[in-house]
């Protein structure tokens, strides 16, 4: 009726690229919001809503393939578009400031993202008071923040003040309720307060459940959580119990080839690892790998993180070549995603720093070491658990060039 050049074509296909966002099929839902967004711009030029509103989806979509870069572009094109049509003080440039909040916190620029949050909720309070689900979401999204920034203080502040509007706006059982409930679990997780967490999770777990049924993905994000609360109790019965149930919901839910899927299987694998069976846990790993590959090519956080996984799986095998190998992959990809100062980098660093270690390679040892260490004293400060860690990694390669120093005092040395 209508050809290919039209507004309600352009409708369609955006509409599609949301089912396949939701579906989890990531290159579709670009493929389609991309065609859209060709439509309107014919049509309409390069200064109309709808124009804002697709670039603001594909800002979404790549955030989550992790072309972070493309995603702040696409971003930034919506933002830029909605100001000049509507202006500062308007509820679609605070939503475009708090996706740019959004895309910085993947990044690990984590200030830049609290600023974007910031100017949202200050959009927000001006157009429509404290009490608005709005606030309640920017007030999450700054709690989420703080705790990556390790401010737990004040990120359970916040996500409180998050609850306290939520609660009295929708009352208990609300998905956004158990979104902050969620929340508040991972931050008492980060705390070590895993009763606490547990508890919390819980009750996420609970209203999901009235709201959505046994078969929903949001029920396998709550099983893995509480899975990887359970991990870290030592209860790991019940950890594997959790990660079967996400398994079975995600698997009829989204199918196999999903992030969700790999989620579970590099969790499983970090079980299987605990408990020193090795080659389980290097296999259900590979299977994450093989999912992410899949979805998000080779540039994305997912893939790196289970690249260092394979690494200490590998380290713990001796297989130092392997190891060195995988670890290195996952610096490379997170150094492009995230700058050098950012505490995945710093964690990789770490990591190459033991491996190094083990074989006698102080030097190199030594090097990575000190670079874990710079990077998180630049980041969380002197009095923080990881510089614990840092200090610890770094005393352990002084001692053994303490002891070698020692050893080589017993041999008698000729001059030539």
């Amino acid at each position: 009726m209508f050809g290919e050049s039209h507004s309600h074509i352009a409708e369609n296909y955006n509409n599609l690229g949301t089912i396949y966002h939701k579906q989890g099929n990531l290159g579709q839902a670009a493929e389609c919001t991309r065609k859209a967004l060709v439509i309107n711009r014919k049509l309409f030029g390069k200064n109309h809503p709808s124009i804002a509103k697709f670039y603001n989806n594909l800002g979404i979509i790549c955030d989550e393939q992790g072309d972070l870069k493309q995603a702040v572009d696409y971003s930034n094109k919506a933002l830029t578009i909605n100001l000049k049509l509507f202006g500062e003080n308007y509820p679609i440039t605070a939503e475009n400031y708090n996706n740019l909040g959004a895309i910085y916190y993947t990044q690990g620029n984590l200030n830049q993202a609290a600023d974007y949050i910031k100017k949202a909720l200050s959009i927000n309070i001006k157009l429509f008071g404290e009490s608005h689900s709005h606030i309640a979401e920017n007030y999450n999204n700054l709690g989420t923040i703080y705790r990556g920034q390790s401010n737990l203080k004040q990120a359970a502040e916040y996500l409180k003040k998050a609850l306290a509007i939520n609660l009295e706006l929708f009352g208990e059982t609300h998905p956004y309720v158990a979104i902050i409930y969620h929340n508040l679990g991972a931050l008492y997780e980060d705390q070590g307060n895993l009763d606490m967490a547990a508890e919390y999770v819980k009750k996420s777990l609970v209203i999901d459940l009235k709201l959505f049924g046994e078969n929903n993905p949001t029920i396998a994000k709550q099983y893995i959580i509480l899975g990887k609360i359970y991990r870290e109790q030592d209860n790991l019965e019940q950890a594997v119990e959790c990660f079967e149930k996400a398994l079975i919901v995600t698997r009829k839910a989204l199918g196999e080839n999903h992030p969700t899927v790999a989620i579970i299987y590099n969790n499983v694998g970090k079980i299987y690892k605990e408990q020193g069976m090795l080659e389980s846990a290097a296999e259900y790993i590979n299977r994450a790998l093989a999912i992410d590959l899949k979805v998000f090519g080779k540039n994305h956080p997912h893939v790196a993180a289970i690249y260092n996984n394979l690494g200490t799986i590998y380290h713990n095998q001796y297989n130092w070549e392997k190891a060195t190998k995988y670890v290195k992959k996952a610096l490379t990809i997170s150094v492009k995603l995230f700058g050098e100062n950012h505490r995945y980098v710093a964690a990789i660093y770490n990591n190459l720093g033991q491996i190094y270690k083990a074989q006698d390679n102080l030097r190199e040892a030594l090097e990575y070491s000190q670079k874990a260490f710079d990077i998180n004293l630049k980041l969380v400060g002197e009095n923080h658990p990881t510089m614990a860690i840092c200090y610890n990694s770094l005393g352990q390669i002084y001692t053994k060039q303490a002891l070698y120093r020692t050893k080589n005092n017993f041999f008698i040395k000729k001059p030539s």
